[in-house]
């Protein structure tokens, strides 16, 4: 159980726990009206969670410079007898249990041992991963959905500690991570094969079998010349390649040449333009030697006619630049291409001048050399294809087993899980009667158990926060009762923000008696006003008050300050 939490800041408000129902209490001035100012409830809770060990991200209070120099202790039952934790804020990677100062992971191994029973060995899940189902944070997520402790964790990731805290096989659930994690590396490396220059290097196995046939069908073409050396019909076929090489060559230099006229017709028009167009002082001229004065309404039109020419001549500048530019891009294409086919036709020119057949015999010879090399790349990337696809059918194969091993398990199990589903239920029946139906059903699933816990209608999140509730309790209850978990519970008061003071009353009583039956402790923070509402809904609720915190004075907060 925990027995006290202590700070060394001048004002912090220490919380000294007993076993039973626990409230740490905000105090509301009348004053406060609908104000929720801070005074330190959320962080009460993720200083118990700072102190079993959790990581320090950013936004975390502990991250604060204030509270950088604070040394902050957690006193609580552990391997039978009580053991005192010590975090600051200066060496976030340090703790000291009791007289021993170790590191983190260290740390972490031992409460594992203590609280949980976890020995490291096997399929184990880590101490962290099962803390925080009962110190949840709600800056994460951990109050979105019951069998889940932040935001988007994957189903197989919430496998080993609910399986190890329900008393389920965890080895079932490590063979079942270990098929899915194979599974999506698989996937993962499939999808690179399609979308990357990995996919470039392997291919698909319909694109993969065509080239091979392709390839299969050319070698035997030129293995029947080889054996047959029928270089006379090759000497032909060359021969005809080489005449339509020829005229296409011919084609694309004649076209070069009008192109290249075009190109230098282009570039005289676009100097005729930079030298300027003429003026309209020409105009003047012819008026000045007749003697006759232009009125100002002729001169301004001359300026407009000299900014509409200036307009038609820049818009022609553009159109030509733009067309030299397309004709310098067909160009340097049309350059590439006839490189392409001259060296095709040296390379048939080659052959033609050879010597002999001798010559020719030898090409074959190395064409075939160059197929078979790229065949046996071809073949060796199908291969990999099929192992590919070989290792998905498997996979597929595999998780078929486990779910049916899964689900085997669950009917040997089969009373162990009624006791389960039956508790879950009656805590849900104590809270809604039977106006709620409520079931926590474990099912066989591919990613391994799968918890659904249900409350009718839970669609409303006062029904939602409940199910979580119970099924919080529950899973305390079976782990306790199974030797996989420790004796407390810790809840935020944010599970509490949308539920109505007769529910909460109910929770609170039913956690108390579900402490007293199970020698349990259950730990919440709450503002005094709904917890005067829920005392006043059921009078013989009698919780202790573990700590006070109030925002009437500035040091009134759980750290003695305000932030």
């Amino acid at each position: 159980m925990l027995r006290e939490l202590t700070g060394d800041l001048p004002a912090f408000k220490a919380a000294r726990f007993t076993d039973g129902l626990n409230v740490a209490v905000a105090h509301r001035t009348p004053n406060a009206g609908t104000s929720r100012n801070p005074v330190g409830k959320t962080s009460f809770v993720r200083l118990l969670d700072f102190l079993l060990c959790s990581d320090v991200r950013t936004g975390h209070p502990l991250r604060r410079t204030d509270l950088a120099h604070a040394e902050f202790g957690l006193t609580l039952d552990l391997s039978g007898g009580p053991a005192t934790i010590v975090r600051t804020g200066d060496d976030l990677g340090a703790v000291r249990l009791d007289e021993e100062v170790m590191r983190l992971a260290k740390a972490r191994s031992l409460l594992g041992t203590g609280l949980f029973g976890i020995s490291g060995g096997g399929n184990e899940p880590s101490f962290r991963s099962v803390i925080a189902y009962y110190v949840r944070d709600v800056t994460v997520g951990g109050f979105v959905s019951p069998t889940e402790t932040y935001r988007k964790q994957r189903a197989i990731d919430t496998q080993p500690a609910l399986a190890y805290l329900f008393g389920l096989d965890v080895d079932l659930v490590a063979k079942v991570r270990e098929v899915s994690e194979t599974d999506r590396s698989l996937r993962e490396l499939r999808k690179a094969a399609k979308e990357s220059i990995l996919g470039m290097t392997l291919g698909r196995g319909n694109d993969l079998d065509a080239q091979i046939r392709t390839l299969q069908i050319q070698r035997e073409a030129l293995a029947s010349d080889i054996a047959e050396f029928r270089a006379a019909d090759r000497y032909a076929e060359h021969r005809a390649r080489v005449d339509e090489l020829s005229r296409r060559i011919r084609g694309i230099n004649d076209h070069l040449v009008v192109v290249e006229r075009n190109v230098n017709d282009i570039e005289k028009a676009i100097s005729e333009d930079d030298d300027g167009g003429p003026g309209h002082d020409f105009v003047r001229d012819v008026f000045d030697q007749v003697n006759v004065v232009l009125p100002d309404l002729v001169t301004r039109r001359f300026e407009e006619v000299r900014a509409f020419h200036h307009s038609i001549v820049a818009n022609r500048r553009r159109y030509l630049q733009a067309e030299r530019a397309r004709l310098s891009r067909e160009t340097a294409r049309e350059r590439r291409e006839l490189s392409d086919l001259d060296e095709e036709r040296a390379e048939l020119m080659r052959l033609l001048k050879a010597d002999g057949a001798f010559e020719t015999y030898g090409e074959l010879q190395r064409q075939i050399s160059v197929i078979d090399g790229r065949l046996s790349e071809l073949i060796e990337r199908r291969a990999i294809v099929d192992r590919w696809e070989n290792t998905s059918r498997h996979l597929r194969l595999r998780s078929a087993e486990l779910t049916l091993q899964i689900s085997a398990d669950l009917h040997d199990r089969r009373d162990h899980i009624v006791d389960i589903a039956q508790l879950y239920a009656g805590y849900a029946y104590r809270l809604y009667g039977d106006s709620r139906p409520a079931a926590l059903t474990i099912e066989a699933r591919k990613s391994g158990y799968k918890f659904v816990p249900t409350i009718g209608g839970d669609t409303t999140h006062d029904v939602q926060a409940m199910a979580l509730f119970c099924f919080d309790l529950c899973m305390a209850v079976t782990a306790k009762r199974v030797g996989h978990g420790p004796d407390f519970l810790v809840h935020d008061s944010h599970l509490f923000d949308h539920v109505d003071s007769r529910l909460v009353a109910r929770a609170l009583g039913l956690a108390a008696d579900t402490c007293r039956e199970e020698g349990l402790q259950y730990v919440t923070a709450l503002d005094s006003d709904r917890l005067d509402a829920a005392l006043r809904e059921s009078p013989g609720l009698n919780p202790h008050v573990c700590a006070e915190m109030t925002d009437e004075r500035e040091d009134g907060g759980l750290f003695g300050f305000r932030y």
